[in-house]
């Protein structure tokens, strides 16, 4: 599509519908696969702010970056666009590079200008505030190996996260908890939680901390 004109910005996306019989004459698309990448773009449409600012391909910024940043600017989008790289490296989890990188990329104009264009074609709910006590506020956790409780690790890290705690994915002297149901394996990062003398707790061991 970017390739034949039909993409220029990312605000193009949502608007390929006005070249909808020359895509459905393109190799390997048909009316059938055209119905469905209209769906999904549809569906794309409405979506989170941690995963807009990830979308954009910020230098270093993943998901967990951009949650955070988004978390510590209260969502509002303009504040973070007029971040300094001070504001922004003073965030736990942040570090210069990302801070750099990120004030960068938005005092490019041509970049304000096409996140702000594509803003008009997105729908982002406002971001509900946490609910419940916050009782891992301040706690890093890393999560390794399988688990039994929960449907995948991910899980874990929303439960985590919505009790005001931080998922990470290395152990370093700033980590509090290593969840590994394997509380006894060698594995390298139970190696270094012994080394920085870092619990290891099995996941039975995390629910009694959530009081189940």
């Amino acid at each position: 599509f970017i390739m034949n004109g039909l993409i220029k910005d990312y605000a193009d996306i949502f608007h390929l519908d006005r070249y909808a019989e020359t895509i459905k004459t393109m190799e390997g698309f048909g009316e059938k696969s055209y119905n469905k990448l209209q769906a999904s773009i549809e569906k794309a449409r409405t979506t989170t702010l941690p995963k807009l600012i990830y979308s954009l391909g910020i230098a270093n910024i993943g998901l967990a970056n951009a949650k955070i940043i988004c978390k510590e600017f209260d969502y509002d989008l303009e504040k973070m666009m007029q971040a300094s790289p001070e504001d922004l490296s003073a965030i736990d989890g942040v570090g210069e590079v990302i801070a750099n990188a990120f004030v960068a990329y938005f005092r490019n104009e041509k970049h304000v200008e096409e996140v702000k264009k594509l803003l008009q074609e997105l729908v982002i709910p406002k971001e509900e505030k946490q609910e419940g006590e916050q009782i891992f506020a301040g706690v890093n956790f890393v999560i390794t190996g399988s688990v039994e409780h929960f449907s995948n690790r991910n899980e874990v890290k929303e439960v985590i996260e919505s009790k005001g705690g931080k998922v990470t994915g290395s152990v370093t002297s700033k980590t509090n908890y290593l969840i590994n149901n394997d509380t006894t394996s060698t594995s390298s990062k139970n190696k270094k939680a012994r080394e920085l003398g870092i619990a290891i707790i099995s996941e039975e061991e995390f629910l009694k901390m959530l009081g189940e």
